[in-house]
C-alpha cells in the first residue's frame, strides 16, 4: 500500500514482475561464458518486464485507415451551428489557487446498472492552478514524438517530477507516431493541420479549452497554447452529454460507422480529462478490459456529469489506460506481460498528462537557489525571483565596486 501525500485516499499499487523461464544451453561453453549468458538474459528480462504485449487494443478508427475524420473545421462549425452558433469549442478560466495540496486523488468503486450490476473502480484527481501545475509531456521526455518512441507512464514521469500522471493522446501502435496536436510546456511539438478530433488545452492566460480547433487557433501567437493534447470524442459540453454530436463530427465518412460506434459502446478501461465549475482540472481513470470490464463512453460521460464535471474529452483507453501516483503504478493494466499471461504489464504509450508542483523560471533557479512550490529560495547573497541578482552583504561594496561572488 502507498498513501499519496497530497490528501488522496490510500491506494493499492501493483508492479508487474515477470519471472524468468527456465532455459537450457545445449552448446558446450565455459563457466565464464555461462555466467555471461545468464547475466545478459537476466538484464534482458529486467528491461522487457515493463513492456506489455499490446493485446487490449481499443481504436476509434479502422487500423488500415488514417486517424481522424476527413472533414474540415469549417464543416465542423457548420455542423454544430444549430445549437452553439459558430463556437466549436468551450473555454473556462482555470482555478489559480495556491493552496496546498496541488492535487487530490480519490479512489472510487461504483455500481452501474445492468444484468447483473457491475462494479467499476478507478480514480478521480482534482487539480488546483492547472496553468502552473499541469503539463503535457512527450513519451520518454522532450523529443519523444519526433523520434516516434513510446514509453510507460512510469518512465516518462521522471522528466516532469510528476506527482500524478495519466496516459494522454493516441498513437500509432505500429509506427509509434504521436497522433493529433501536441504542445508541451509552450513548445509546439506537433500540428495535426486541423484534423477535427476533440482537444484539451491550456492557453498562456490560464484559459482551459475543450472541443474542436482550427489550425489557425492551434497556432495562435497572441494567447498561445502552453499545453495541448488530442483525444477522440467530446464527452461533456457545458454540463450535458455531447457524444451524439461529437460522433457526427469525428466519425470519418470514408469508412462505415460500425467501428466508431463500437468504440463508443464497448466497455473497457477509460481515461478522460475535464474541469468543474470551480475551474479545477479533473483527471479521470477507470480500470477495465475491452469487452470484459470497465465503462462505455456513454457510461463514463454520465458518470462524470453526475460528479459535477462540466466539459470533458475522452483520452486513449483500453490497454493504454494508466495511472501513476508518486512514480508508482496505481492502476491495474489489461495488457498481458510477454511470455507469461499470468501477469499484467503497463503499456508503453505516447504523451502523458502530468501533475506537478509549480515549476520555477528557470527551473534550477540559475544554480543559485532551490525551487520550492514554484518560488526560488536563493542561497548566499543571491536574490531576485530567479536568484539572478548578487548583493555583497548589507553595504554591497558601499557603492564603490561590483559584487562578483
Amino acid at each position: 500500500n502507498m498513501s499519496a501525500p497530497y490528501g488522496g485516499n490510500e491506494v493499492r499499487s501493483l508492479r508487474c514482475v515477470r519471472a524468468p523461464r527456465r532455459s537450457r544451453v545445449t552448446c558446450n561453453v565455459s563457466y565464464r561464458d555461462t555466467l555471461r549468458i545468464a547475466l545478459i538474459m537476466h538484464c534482458w528480462l529486467c528491461v522487457n518486464a515493463r513492456n506489455s504485449v499490446v493485446d487490449d487494443l481499443l481504436s476509434p478508427y479502422h487500423p488500415l485507415s488514417k486517424h481522424g475524420p476527413s472533414r474540415s473545421h469549417r464543416e465542423t462549425r457548420d455542423c454544430l451551428r444549430v445549437t452553439h452558433g459558430n463556437r466549436t469549442h468551450e473555454t473556462w478560466p482555470s482555478n489559480n489557487d495556491t493552496i496546498w495540496p496541488v492535487a487530490s486523488t480519490r479512489v472510487y468503486v461504483s455500481y452501474f446498472d445492468g444484468l447483473p450490476k457491475k462494479a467499476v473502480y478507478g480514480h478521480f484527481t482534482f487539480i488546483n492552478n492547472p496553468l502552473r501545475t499541469v503539463s503535457v509531456l512527450e513519451p520518454g521526455g522532450p523529443g519523444g514524438c519526433d523520434s516516434n518512441i513510446t514509453a510507460t507512464v512510469e518512465e516518462t514521469v521522471k522528466y516532469g517530477k510528476c506527482l500524478v500522471a495519466q496516459n494522454g493522446g493516441y498513437f500509432n501502435t505500429t509506427t509509434y507516431q504521436c497522433l493529433g496536436n501536441v504542445v508541451s510546456n509552450g513548445k509546439l511539438v506537433q500540428n495535426s493541420e486541423g484534423i477535427q478530433n476533440a482537444q484539451f488545452g491550456i492557453r498562456a492566460d490560464g484559459t482551459m479549452v475543450f472541443g474542436y480547433l482550427s489550425e489557425e487557433e492551434v497556432l495562435d501567437t497572441e494567447n498561445p497554447f502552453v499545453q495541448l493534447v488530442s483525444g477522440v470524442v467530446w464527452l461533456l459540453r457545458n454540463g450535458e452529454v455531447y457524444i451524439d454530436q461529437s460522433k457526427s463530427v469525428e466519425c470519418d465518412e470514408t469508412q462505415t460507422t460500425g467501428n466508431f460506434d463500437s468504440f463508443i459502446t464497448k466497455i473497457s478501461a477509460r481515461t478522460a480529462v475535464g474541469h468543474d465549475k470551480k475551474g479545477r482540472l479533473i483527471l479521470f481513470h477507470a480500470d477495465g478490459q475491452t469487452d470484459s470490464r470497465g465503462l462505455s463512453l456513454w457510461e463514463m460521460a454520465n458518470f462524470l456529469k453526475d460528479q459535477g464535471v462540466y466539459n470533458a474529452i475522452n483520452l486513449d483507453g483500453g490497454g493504454s489506460a494508466t495511472l501513476v501516483l508518486n512514480g508508482t503504478l496505481a492502476s491495474y493494466p489489461s495488457d498481458h506481460c510477454p511470455n507469461n499471461s499470468m501477469w499484467r504489464c503497463p503499456r508503453s504509450v505516447s504523451t502523458i498528462v502530468c501533475v506537478h508542483e509549480p515549476y520555477c523560471d528557470p527551473p534550477d533557479c540559475g544554480g543559485h537557489g532551490q525551487c520550492v512550490a514554484g518560488s526560488c529560495n536563493c542561497t548566499g547573497y543571491w536574490s531576485g525571483s530567479s536568484c539572478n541578482v548578487l548583493l555583497c552583504g548589507p553595504s554591497n561594496c558601499s557603492g564603490h565596486g561590483r559584487c562578483t561572488q
